[in-house]
């Protein structure tokens, strides 16, 4: 079956909206690339935070809205082990590297870059919080709509996981 819940749509707006603004800007998406995230991770975090139609279309299977979840996750571990304790140094590094090459820049996006920069982590702590919201709204339905079965996240044990990602 899928999920076509109103409070789900939600949820995924915002979550859409806060990565789209916050996490994979012109400013910050360039210190990302470092990660060490499998294509098919990033491929999955893809369909979770581009806005589509076809999911409100066609709803969300719970296996692959659970399988987008986790990369969502992953993508909020790596992000902070790999890119937080030196996106400053990635972005605006003393030396010349492939992400700060010095470039005419107005002061306005000097300005717009470190704003990127110092409230990278407290937006990395909102996406967090906003998956773990989409989690407990798709768990809460998968039981509701599977009373007398073992809802479909139980068959996923990699989403036992999912709060070490997100802290």
């Amino acid at each position: 079956m899928s999920v076509r819940d109103e409070q789900l749509f939600k949820i995924l707006e915002k979550l859409q909206s806060h990565y789209q603004n916050n996490l994979n800007n012109r400013y910050i998406r360039k210190a990302l690339l470092v990660m060490k995230v499998p294509t098919g991770t990033w491929n999955a975090l893809g369909r979770l935070t581009e806005k589509s139609d076809y999911y409100k279309l066609q709803g969300y299977q719970y296996k692959e809205l659970y399988e987008q979840i986790y990369a969502a996750a992953t993508f909020v571990y790596h992000a902070r082990t790999e890119v937080l304790p030196r996106l400053k140094g990635l972005l605006t590094g003393g030396t010349e590297t492939v992400f700060s090459r010095p470039k005419a820049e107005e002061p306005k996006d000097k300005v717009l870059l470190e704003m990127a920069i110092n409230n990278f982590p407290a937006n990395l702590g909102v996406f967090s919080d906003l998956i773990n919201e989409l989690y407990i709204q798709a768990v809460a339905l998968d039981r509701e709509e599977h009373p007398k079965q073992k809802p479909v996240f139980e068959h996923m044990p990699e989403l036992k996981e999912l709060g070490k990602l997100l802290t």
